[in-house]
C-alpha cells in the first residue's frame, strides 16, 4: 500500500500523551476510587529468615473499622508462578501469596489488614503480631553457593537453583596459556533496581455478572491476566484488568507480586472494591531489586592488542523466591552480553542463581546488560594498560566490523534458541563518529594535561551492544469511528515511554491524516484480548507493525464495503486521507471510512530473534582524592537505531537511561546488615541522585536504517535502553583512568568515596 511522503514518522513530534499528564488530568491509579471500596495494608516480616509459629489478629480484628485480616491459611494454596523461562527448580523456589510456614527476607508479606480507611488498615497492621522464631539468614552469592551453607528451601536442596553456559570456539585452555598477555579480575556489582516514581497501587472489584476488574495493571497485563486466572481458578473471560497513567516502570513495575493476587481475591471474597497503595518504604523493600552479581573473569591477548579468549563465572543474586522473571533469563542475558562487540577466537562463561534472604530479584532497565558490560569494558582496559595501548586503539583492533559480518558470536538467541549473527549495523562507524563528536584525540591530550598540573582526572571509553526487541507476537484492532478520528487498540503497554505519540505517528502517516485525528489505546484488555506488553525497548516495534497490518485490513474492508456503497468494482475504489473514494465520469464520489463501520484487525508474528543495536559512550570525570566524590564532567554517547520514528522522545529515552546507570555506578545500593535488615528503606538510606549530580547528555543517534513509504518501520530497531548499558564501565574506566593506580583497580559497584580515598592512599 503506497502512502504519500512521510509526515510524521522521523521528526521530532510533540508528545500527544503530555498535555493531559503536564495539566494534571492523568489518570494514574490512585487517582481511582470506587463506591463503597475497602482498603487493604499489607503486615510483612521483621526477620529476615525464620520460622511463622504464629500469626496473632485478635487485637487488630478488634480494632472499629478493621472489616477483615487475612493470612495464609485463609487463602488457597497457590503460588505466584514464572512468566518467562521456568525451570523445575525455580518451580520449587515460587513464593506464596502470603508467607506460610517460613519468611524467607525483610518485607515478605505475612498478612493483610481490611478496613474502611487506609488510615485505619495501617494502624491496626500495627496490632498484628507475628512469632517467627529466627533463622542464620544467608545474604552473600558466595556464601550461599557454599555446599555447607543454610538452604532457604529444603525442597530444593541447594541454593544455587540454576546454572546456565555458553561456549565458542576451540581449544580455550591452550589459548589462554599460550596467551602473551593474560588478565584476572573479579568483579562485584551491588544491587539496586527501578525506584520509580509512582509505586505500586491496585483497586479491585468484583461485579457477579461483569466479572472482576483489576485497576493498576502494567507493562504485562494480558499475561497478569492470565495469571491471576489461573489462580483464581477463572476463565479469562472473567477478567478485565486496566492500565492507566503508569510514572516509570523500567522493568519492575508491571510484573506480577503477591499483591496481585491478594488484593483480587479480597474483593471476591468480601464482594465490596478493596485497595491498596505501596507506601516509599514497602516500594524499597518489595519491588523487586536486581543488579547484584559476582564475577571472576580471566582474559588472554595477543601483545599486539588482539583478544583471544575470555573465561568468565557468575552468581546472580535471586533472593528469596523465583519471582516471575524465573531463575534463568538474567544469567542468559549475562552471558549473551559478555563477549559484546568484540572478536573472539574462543570463550566459555557460566552464571548461576543463587536464593538468599534478601528482596527478591528480577529485571531493570538493560538487565543481564549492564553487568557484564561493566565487568567486559573494565578488562578490556586492563589489558590495554598491561599492553600500554590507548583504551580506544585497543577496541578500535577488535570490533567487528562490516567485513566480519556475518559475524557468529557463538551464542544462542535467548527467546529462539537459534545462533546469534551480527548481521546488521557497522560497530567502528558507531564507535569512531563518537570518537570525532567529542574530539577524543584533543580530549585525551587535555585530560593529561590537567594531570601534569596535579588534577585527578580521568577520560573513560566504552562499546556495547543491546539485543534488544524481542517477542513472539503483537495485536492491534484499528477501528474507523464515526466522526472521523481513528482508534489503535495495541497489546502493547506504556509505562511513561511515549508509546502514544510514536505508534499514533506511525497510523498518521499509513492512514494519511493528521496526527490529531489519531488515538492509540492501550490500556484495557476488553479492547485487545491479547498482548505480549512493555519490554526490552519493543513497543515501537512490535505494535508498530501490529498497527501497520491492522491498517492494511482496515483499507481492505474499507474497499469492500465501499465497493458495496458505491455499487462499483472494488479495483476502482481508492483509499486516501481517511476517505473511500470512486471517480465515475467526471464526478468523484466519496465516503470518509468512519461512515461504513470498518475495523482492521492484525496479529504480528514474524520470524526470527532480536535486534542487534551498537553503541559507545564517553565519559570525562574529576576525582576528589581527599573527599572520595567523583564529579561527572562531561559524557556523551552514541547509539546505533536503525531509524528514530521520534528522534526527540527518543533522545530523551538514552538520557533518562544513561541517569539511572550513572547513579548504579557512583550512588545507589541496596544494602543490608549482617542479621539481614535491609539498610536503605527510605531516600535518606538510598541514594539517588539529582540533576545537580548529572552532567549535560551529548546524545549522538546513528541512523544506519532506511524507512520507505510503504513501511515507515522499516530499518526501526527500538531503543530505550542503549542508554544505561555502557555507563558503569565507562566511568568506572574514567576513575580508574584519574587514579592511575595499576594492581589497585576499581572492580566494583557503586564506586565508593571510601574505595576512592583508599585507592588514592594506596591502601586498596
Amino acid at each position: 500500500m503506497a502512502t504519500r511522503t512521510q509526515a510524521y514518522v522521523g521528526r521530532s513530534v510533540p508528545r500527544v500523551e503530555d498535555r493531559r499528564l503536564l495539566t494534571g488530568t492523568g489518570r494514574y491509579a490512585d487517582d481511582l476510587d470506587r463506591a463503597g471500596q475497602l482498603h487493604a495494608h499489607v503486615v510483612r516480616s521483621h526477620v529476615s529468615h525464620g520460622i511463622v509459629r504464629g500469626v496473632d489478629t485478635s487485637a487488630a480484628e478488634a480494632r472499629p473499622g478493621v472489616v477483615r485480616v487475612i493470612t495464609a491459611a485463609d487463602l488457597p494454596e497457590v503460588d505466584v508462578p514464572i512468566r518467562l523461562f521456568p525451570t523445575p527448580n525455580a518451580e520449587r523456589a515460587l513464593q506464596a501469596p502470603l508467607a506460610r510456614d517460613r519468611v524467607r527476607y525483610v518485607g515478605d508479606p505475612v498478612a493483610v489488614v481490611v478496613a474502611t480507611s487506609a488510615y485505619l488498615a495501617e494502624d491496626a497492621a500495627d496490632d498484628v503480631l507475628l512469632d517467627i522464631e529466627p533463622l542464620p539468614p544467608v545474604l552473600d552469592a558466595l556464601d550461599a553457593a557454599e555446599p555447607d551453607a543454610s538452604l532457604l528451601i529444603p525442597e530444593v536442596g541447594t541454593n544455587v537453583i540454576d546454572r546456565v553456559e555458553v561456549s565458542h570456539g576451540d581449544d580455550l585452555d591452550g589459548l589462554l596459556q599460550a596467551a602473551p598477555v593474560r588478565v584476572k579480575q573479579r568483579f562485584r556489582v551491588a544491587r539496586h533496581g527501578a525506584v520509580p516514581m509512582e509505586m505500586r497501587c491496585l483497586l479491585a472489584e468484583w461485579d457477579d455478572e461483569a466479572g472482576l476488574t483489576v485497576w493498576g495493571a502494567a507493562k504485562v497485563k494480558h499475561f497478569n491476566r492470565k495469571i491471576l486466572a489461573g489462580m483464581l481458578e477463572m476463565p479469562e473471560e472473567r477478567i478485565r484488568c486496566i492500565e492507566g497513567d503508569v510514572g516509570g516502570g523500567f522493568g519492575a513495575r508491571g510484573e506480577f507480586y503477591p499483591e496481585d493476587y491478594v488484593i483480587p481475591w479480597l474483593a471476591i471474597e468480601l464482594r465490596r472494591p478493596v485497595k491498596w497503595v505501596e507506601d516509599r518504604r514497602e516500594n524499597l523493600l518489595a519491588l523487586n531489586h536486581s543488579r547484584e552479581q559476582e564475577w571472576e573473569v580471566e582474559y588472554g591477548a595477543a601483545d599486539d592488542g588482539e583478544l583471544l579468549g575470555f573465561r568468565a563465572r557468575a552468581w546472580w543474586n535471586q533472593g528469596a523466591y523465583a519471582r516471575t522473571h524465573g531463575s534463568v533469563l538474567l544469567p542468559m542475558l549475562m552471558l549473551n552480553h559478555i563477549p559484546g562487540p568484540y572478536r573472539w577466537k574462543a570463550y566459555y562463561a557460566e552464571a548461576g542463581t543463587v536464593l538468599s534472604n534478601k528482596t527478591p530479584s528480577g529485571t531493570y532497565r538493560g538487565p543481564g546488560q549492564y553487568e557484564p558490560t561493566f565487568v567486559r569494558e573494565r578488562m578490556v582496559d586492563l589489558v590495554a594498560r598491561e599492553i600500554g595501548l590507548d583504551p580506544a586503539e585497543m577496541r578500535r583492533r577488535n570490533l567487528v566490523t562490516p567485513k566480519d559480518m556475518p559475524y557468529d558470536s557463538g551464542l544462542p538467541d535467548v527467546d529462539t534458541g537459534k545462533p546469534v549473527l551480527y548481521d546488521e549495523g557497522d560497530f567502528p562507524r558507531v564507535f569512531e563518529g563518537l570518537l570525532r563528536r567529542v574530539g577524543y584525540k584533543k580530549l585525551r591530550a587535555e585530560v593529561d594535561a590537567r594531570r601534569g598540573r596535579g588534577e585527578c582526572a580521568g577520560l573513560g571509553v566504552s562499546a556495547f551492544i543491546e539485543m534488544g526487541n524481542p517477542g513472539v507476537f503483537e495485536q492491534a484492532r484499528i477501528v474507523a469511528e464515526a466522526d472521523g478520528t481513528f482508534t489503535a487498540h495495541v497489546g502493547v503497554a506504556s509505562v511513561g515511554q511515549g508509546v502514544e505519540t510514536v505508534l499514533s505517528q506511525v497510523a498518521a502517516d499509513l492512514l494519511e491524516v493528521p496526527i490529531e485525528r489519531v488515538a492509540v489505546r492501550y490500556q484495557d484488555t476488553a479492547t485487545v484480548p491479547e498482548g505480549q506488553g512493555a519490554f526490552s525497548s519493543r513497543a515501537t516495534v512490535w505494535g508498530g507493525y501490529a498497527i501497520t497490518g491492522a491498517i492494511r485490513e482496515l483499507h481492505e474492508a474499507a474497499r469492500t464495503a465501499a465497493a458495496d456503497h458505491f455499487e462499483a468494482p472494488p479495483e476502482l475504489v481508492k483509499i486516501e486521507g481517511g476517505v473511500a473514494r470512486v471517480r465515475e465520469g467526471r464526478r468523484k464520489l466519496e465516503v470518509p471510512l468512519g461512515e461504513l463501520g470498518v475495523e482492521g484487525h492484525y496479529r504480528y508474528e514474524p520470524e526470527g530473534g532480536s535486534h542487534i543495536l551498537a553503541g559507545a559512550n564517553v565519559g570525562v570525570v574529576a576525582v576528589d582524592r581527599e573527599s572520595g566524590g567523583v564529579a561527572l564532567e562531561r559524557y556523551a554517547i552514541a547509539y546505533e537505531v536503525g531509524k528514530a520514528v521520534n528522534p526527540q522522545t527518543l533522545e530523551g529515552q538514552v538520557q533518562g537511561a544513561a541517569v539511572q546507570g550513572l547513579a548504579g555506578a557512583l550512588f545507589e545500593e541496596f544494602s543490608y546488615g549482617p542479621d539481614g535488615q535491609p539498610l536503605s528503606t527510605s531516600f535518606m538510606d538510598y541514594a539517588m541522585p539529582t540533576a545537580a549530580e548529572m552532567p549535560p547528555m551529548e546524545v549522538q543517534l546513528v541512523e544506519l536504517g532506511t524507512t520507505s513509504r510503504e513501511d515507515p518501520l522499516a530499518g526501526v530497531k527500538g531503543g530505550g535502553e542503549g542508554g544505561i548499558i555502557a555507563t558503569a564501565g565507562t566511568v568506572a574506566n574514567a576513575v580508574a583512568d584519574a587514579l592511575g593506580a595499576p594492581g589497585r583497580e576499581i572492580a566494583a559497584l557503586p564506586i565508593m568515596p571510601e574505595t576512592i580515598q583508599a585507592l588514592a592512599a594506596g591502601e586498596a
